[in-house]
């Protein structure tokens, strides 16, 4: 009699498990949470809250489910104002690594299998054999030798906006480790779940955010999101930041997904994170014709950029016109006009500002920053400046239109498909 009814109750148990995952798949999460104002907190020299910040950083990072390196290295000790107050030596960094993580040593061979820091990308890669899945999940190990948290780059960074795609926030934990980046970043935080519970997108800012929400990006059946948050920056005004990760297989389905971005936006806004789609300018004919030939080889489908095309005509401005110095640890393949930002060492992830921004980049803020091994993904950073009322660029956008010469090709294979031709 007792197995009977514990066969009932356990049945009972996994009917209602199965009820409540559904509906957390159905009903996405929007969290937002706000961390206790500090008197005095300084960026780049400007104290926020007391004076219009002189400009804006924004980044975007893939932060890779925070299966390559922590969100924030384990310390000892209670928080106190962001930092770990200990019995002894006063006040510590909160980055004090823990037994787990003090080894200086790193396994070479496995730093290979996961890093993007590399003299050659996996594209150029492929002559060994080196293949790997499109979604880098670490290896056996690895996460005992990364040598950096996320919160480590990201602190380098300095950004004041941030954008962050495949997070990982569990609810039933205080939303960690999403939170416990955001606590050491000392910066708000607004997640929603996209493609599977307690994943998602997450915006992070070092000032109030005043609103905030999600919306399934094409339809109902449609599991990725675009966040959209209003950010109320000091003396300045508000600023709208949109994060979004679109489908990473398929551009017609990406087309749609950016369609339907575009015709639900209804303020000028930042459009950051990963857009998965190429813009043709960046490569040139032999290196297009190698990024086709390796995409076929892995069985992936044929790489194209009707989407950044799309967005370039809805007058979208890429924030990469504005580059600066590169980044001597990220590689810039030959034949490419511009750093990588994916295992591939392609440009996927990327900063736009929408038509009528009251907010300009500035020349020579835009970079591709390393993740040290963090993530499959590198960080992209910009800054942005308040434009001025009167200012010739409050009234007219003028941008430099890079003319390209068109030339059509004869090979079957990427025919259709590349930048290169004119029927794309």
């Amino acid at each position: 009699m007792l197995r009977d009814i514990g066969r009932k109750v356990s049945r009972i148990w996994s009917t209602v498990r199965l009820r409540v995952l559904a509906w957390r798949i159905r009903a996405r999460k929007v969290m937002i949470k706000r961390f206790k104002k500090q008197n005095s907190i300084s960026v780049r020299g400007q104290k926020i809250g007391q004076t219009a910040p002189a400009r804006i950083r924004v980044a975007s990072f893939n932060v890779a489910m925070f299966s390559l390196a922590p969100a924030v290295a384990t310390s000892n000790g209670t928080w106190v104002d962001g930092v770990r107050e200990h019995e002894e030596g006063g006040l510590k960094s909160i980055l004090k690594n823990s037994p787990l993580h003090s080894s200086t040593i790193v396994n070479e061979n496995l730093v290979k299998k996961v890093s993007i820091n590399l003299p050659e990308n996996e594209i150029s890669m492929a002559q060994n054999r080196v293949l790997r899945s499109p979604i880098c999940f670490p290896l056996i190990g690895s996460m005992e030798h990364a040598s950096r948290s996320i919160l480590d780059v990201l602190k380098e960074v300095d950004a004041d906006v941030l954008a962050l795609q495949d997070v990982k926030a569990e609810e039933e934990k205080g939303m960690r480790p999403l939170s416990d980046l955001a606590f050491g970043l000392g910066m708000n935080y607004v997640f929603a779940e996209s493609w599977a519970p307690e994943y998602g997108n997450a915006i992070l800012s070092k000032w109030p955010i005043k609103k905030s929400k999600v919306q399934k990006i094409y339809d109902d059946q449609d599991f990725r999101n675009v966040l959209k948050a209003t950010i109320d920056v000091p003396r300045t005004g508000e600023l709208n930041f949109y994060c979004t990760q679109l489908d990473h297989l398929d551009e017609d389905w990406r087309m749609k997904q950016v369609s339907a971005i575009i015709k639900s936006s209804d303020h000028p806004h930042v459009l950051a994170g990963g857009i998965n789609s190429l813009s043709g300018s960046d490569y040139s004919f032999d290196r297009w014709t190698n990024i086709v030939k390796y995409y076929e080889e892995l069985g992936k489908p044929t790489p194209r950029t009707s989407v950044m095309r799309f967005l370039q005509e809805n007058k979208y401005i890429d924030a990469k016109q504005f580059a600066g110095d590169c980044e001597p640890a990220v590689i810039i393949s030959k034949g490419q006009s511009v750093q990588g930002t994916c295992k591939y060492g392609t440009r996927v992830d990327y900063i736009l500002s929408s038509k009528g921004l009251t907010y300009q980049f500035v020349p020579g803020s835009y970079s591709v920053v390393s993740s040290k091994g963090t993530s499959d993904h590198h960080i992209v950073k910009a800054d942005l400046v308040k434009i001025k009322e009167g200012c010739p660029c409050d009234k007219v956008r003028r941008t430099k239109k890079i003319k390209q010469k068109l030339v059509r090709i004869t090979c079957n294979c990427v025919k259709c498909m590349s930048p290169y031709t004119s029927n794309v």
